[in-house]
């Protein structure tokens, strides 16, 4: 009885946990190479700032995944990087090795490294991929603070080149 509990409990745990990002995420849908073909990239900035609605702290990171949604054109990733004055990070990448599949790459945080408090922020996120073909994707994204709450997140996304 008590394993048929666990069991309950953990499902129950993920499915909420689950939602719980998909209600602060926000989401581009995008496509790429339409344009530009293997070498196509597109660019886009996430503006995150002070909110006081969802959190009293400043942005600390960006939450990113993506989704293929595109059976043929190899694979997509993004990449995430921060500039700002007086904020810096390190940059990092997600690869949805598998299209059309409706699993998203595994989802990973940029974090804000500041030597104060920045009360607002930019990242830039590249979307390419390692085919010719033209390929739809969804980027799942968020604005957080150290804490992990949600924090203001600027919609819709600037989108500074696609191809």
């Amino acid at each position: 009885m008590n394993n048929i509990k666990a069991a309950v409990f953990l499902g129950l745990s993920v499915f909420l946990s689950a939602y719980a990002t998909n209600v602060l995420s926000h989401t581009y849908i995008g496509t790429i190479g339409a344009l530009g073909g293997p070498s196509a990239t597109d660019l886009l900035r996430v503006d995150c700032f002070l909110d006081p609605g969802f959190s009293q702290t400043p942005t600390h990171s960006l939450f990113i995944d993506i989704n293929d949604g595109t059976t043929t054109g190899g694979k997509l990733t993004a990449h995430a990087t921060v500039y700002n004055t007086g904020a810096y990070g390190k940059a990092v990448s997600v690869t949805d090795p598998k299209g059309a599949d409706g699993t998203a790459s595994v989802s990973k945080l940029l974090n804000v490294v500041t030597p104060t408090d920045v009360q607002d922020v930019s990242f830039y996120i590249t979307v390419s991929h390692t085919d010719a073909g033209a390929e739809n994707y969804l980027l799942d994204y968020h604005c957080q603070d150290k804490f992990g709450q949600h924090t203001g997140t600027g919609e819709p996304i600037t989108v500074l080149q696609s191809q």
